[in-house]
């Protein structure tokens, strides 16, 4: 039954085959990897860091042996929480990054009863020294076990 049943399909089996293997190729991880769930809270000055276009980005320290091209990156919500995510994959490879903070004010300005000739500038809440990798000094090494806490920002002035 079996031999007669391939018999019937034998000429159309690659063009079968074919397209479930691109598919499945093509949900794989996207290059990334294996990565640890990393999530944490942002405070500023003691205070959780709320901001609207708040961004956490972790970025790989060569200096300590982190080679990986991705740069796993996560928006901060409303009580100054973030999760990192790798493309599409949730979480970031293992490994020593940089982290980089920023957040600007939301909100737009008190519009002035003079029309104004300039758009105001948006004004930063992060220290300008978290917002560069060769400036910030937080360090984070993501690990597939991390302690309860281990990946909390503390921003300072």
């Amino acid at each position: 039954m079996i031999p007669r049943i391939l018999h019937r399909i034998g000429p159309w089996l690659p063009t079968l085959v074919l397209p479930l293997a691109l598919l499945t190729v093509g949900c794989g991880d996207g290059g990334v990897g294996k990565t640890h769930r990393v999530d944490g809270k942002v405070t500023l000055n003691g205070e959780p860091l709320v901001s609207k276009t708040g961004v956490v980005l972790f970025e790989p320290d060569t200096a300590k042996g982190n080679t990986t091209p991705f740069q796993p990156v996560g928006s901060l919500d409303s009580g100054g929480n973030y999760t990192l995510y790798t493309k599409t994959q949730r979480g970031a490879p293992p490994g020593w990054y940089k982290v980089i903070v920023t957040a600007t004010e939301s909100g737009s300005p008190a519009v002035a009863k003079q029309a104004r000739r300039e758009r105001p500038l948006p004004v930063s809440l992060v220290p300008a020294k978290y917002g560069l990798a060769k400036s910030t000094p937080l360090s984070v090494e993501v690990v597939e076990g991390p302690a309860s806490g281990a990946y909390d920002l503390v921003l300072g002035k």
